[in-house]
């Protein structure tokens, strides 16, 4: 496992996101991380980004929080593709759920694509659980699974 420094995003990263973004086959628009990284928490939304510790690949992966009423919400997770199965997907998504905590949620949802089964995996290493399936959500017609997780995180094991 290699073990990356996790810390808050910047305006000054948006050029690394943006270069972690475009390899997504499912990216946001740019104008959305800009906007997101230049209003920072008036939106509500942390960014949150594992860096490695040489100047070789600065940003490794990110992940995005949000709010979903009383709960935090889990926007993206994002590991660029040649340093994914390292555990860095894991250890974002134990920060955002630490963040979570600090910010009095209870809760941690998120929505998944169905045929994401990597992802779905690692979440469910992470205590989430399907709760329900969205047909149709993606722009695509993809169903999106709704999973969540009582907080805090619980690396691992599975739901109660």
């Amino acid at each position: 496992m290699y073990v990356p420094e996790i810390d808050f995003l910047t305006f000054d990263d948006l050029p690394d996101v943006l270069r972690i973004n475009a390899s997504s086959p499912y990216s946001w628009p740019e104008e959305v991380i800009r906007s997101d990284l230049n209003q920072g928490s008036q939106n509500e939304i942390t960014y949150l980004g594992a860096f490695a510790l040489t100047a070789e690949a600065p940003l490794l992966g990110y992940a995005v929080l949000g709010r979903e009423k009383r709960d935090g919400l889990l926007m993206a997770l994002i590991v660029d593709s040649i340093y994914r199965r390292r555990g860095i997907g894991r250890q974002l998504l134990a920060a955002v759920g630490d963040c979570a905590v600090y910010l009095n949620f209870r809760r941690l949802r998120l929505k998944v694509r169905k045929s994401n089964s990597p992802a779905i995996a690692l979440y469910s290493q992470m205590s989430f659980v399907g709760e329900t399936v969205r047909r149709g959500y993606y722009s695509n017609g993809e169903d999106a699974i709704i999973m969540s997780a009582r907080l805090p995180l619980k690396s691992g094991g599975t739901a109660r």
